[in-house]
């Protein structure tokens, strides 16, 4: 198998990716493995982390509102798809996956043109402008929810799979990961993070609920994550407490074991992040962004809300107190919590690499030879 992939602008993105392109390495170890990016994507870094080729190509996102920015914008990706076609025959791959971010563009559409068979993965959802304006000539499109297909084309041969999670996630369980935090069976550990980069009022309410709550209760640890973007400032007003109940951080490195020690999540609700709290079983806060394209993050927060699997505050409603009160809630509600975390277990696809990972196969042989 020679597998293209390609996608950025958010680890939402990448992550799926790197995970499909393991469970493909694993089911055929001589497979051939290019990721394509955009040029100066933060997201590389974790490509080439996880052992993988990557090639990159300039181009930039559409502005929603008129700007000259946007006559810029067309003429990279008219001029990214010369680019795309010299590595599609440079590679030469069996088939070409997008898991989303406007590089998927000229890939896709390239491949599709040079009759290469095409696939993608769409993980919120709403689909980005991406996957509305390929899915209906793509050989398949992954979804990870069957609620995306009203979205798209009716002639998209899509499949609902869920989202795609790397093996870390099935690696530790939850009496392991509170060992590694030091956590007695007392103790109730609080999760929070808006993200890599942060969100700067979630960080302050969180802040200030450490302050008024959780350094207060002696039984309770919470981690918060302020991103990078906003840890120093974080650190200056909000010392680290020397009693062992809270850190501040400005990233968690290892999010399995941090989400499988936790009692109580707060985060944001990229559909990667939500399907990683359904996989691990957590209750959890949902506090959507309000800055993202199709306020895609608060339909993913309300697909989980409506099934009673978590709560959802959103950003122009939270202060210090309501959080407050929903965590008093949850920390006093233990069979809440674990009927919550029940809930989202059921509501996970843990096989969503595997799923993806036969179709690419299916498409490549056909039928006829099973590569796995």
């Amino acid at each position: 198998m020679r597998l293209l992939l390609c996608g950025g602008g958010t680890a939402g993105h990448i992550n799926p990716a790197i995970a499909i392109a393991e469970e493909v390495k694993c089911t055929d170890p001589n497979a051939e493995i290019l990721f394509v990016g955009r040029e100066g994507g933060l997201e590389n870094e974790a490509i080439l982390k996880a052992g993988f080729k990557l090639k990159t190509i300039k181009i930039q996102g559409l502005r929603r509102s008129l700007s000259l920015t946007n006559l810029k914008s067309v003429y990279l990706a008219l001029k990214a798809r010369g680019y795309a076609a010299r590595i599609i025959n440079d590679f030469s791959p069996d088939v070409i996956l997008g898991t989303g971010g406007y590089v998927c563009w000229p890939i896709i559409s390239s491949g599709q043109k040079m009759n290469i068979p095409t696939a993608l993965h769409e993980s919120n959802i709403t689909p980005g402008l991406t996957t509305r304006m390929l899915a209906g000539k793509c050989n398949k499109v992954f979804l990870n929810s069957d609620e995306t297909k009203k979205y798209i084309t009716k002639k998209a041969k899509a499949i609902t799979t869920g989202n795609p999670l790397r093996c870390d996630f099935n690696k530790i369980s939850r009496a392991q990961a509170r060992r590694i935090y030091g956590l007695k069976d007392s103790e109730l550990m609080i999760l929070s993070f808006g993200g890599s980069i942060g969100a700067e009022k979630l960080n302050k309410v969180i802040l200030d609920t450490i302050k008024s709550y959780s350094l207060v209760e002696k039984e309770i640890r919470h981690i918060h994550a302020t991103g990078k973007r906003y840890y120093n400032e974080a650190e200056a007003r909000y010392i680290n407490s020397k009693n062992g109940g809270c850190k501040i951080l400005p990233y968690i490195e290892d999010m399995p074991t941090a989400l499988r020690a936790a009692d109580i999540v707060v985060c944001r609700c990229g559909a990667m992040t939500l399907s990683e709290i359904q996989q691990v079983g957590v209750a959890a806060i949902l506090i959507p962004s309000p800055n993202v394209s199709d306020n895609h993050q608060y339909k993913n927060a309300l697909h989980l809300s409506e099934r009673g699997a978590a709560t959802m505050i959103e950003e122009g409603k939270l202060t210090t107190e309501l959080l407050i009160e929903e965590l008093k809630r949850l920390n006093f509600d233990k069979f809440g919590r674990k009927n919550r975390a029940k809930t989202l277990r059921a509501l996970s696809k843990p096989n969503s690499a595997k799923t993806i990972a036969k179709e690419l196969f299916l498409l490549k042989y056909g039928n006829k030879k099973a590569a796995f």
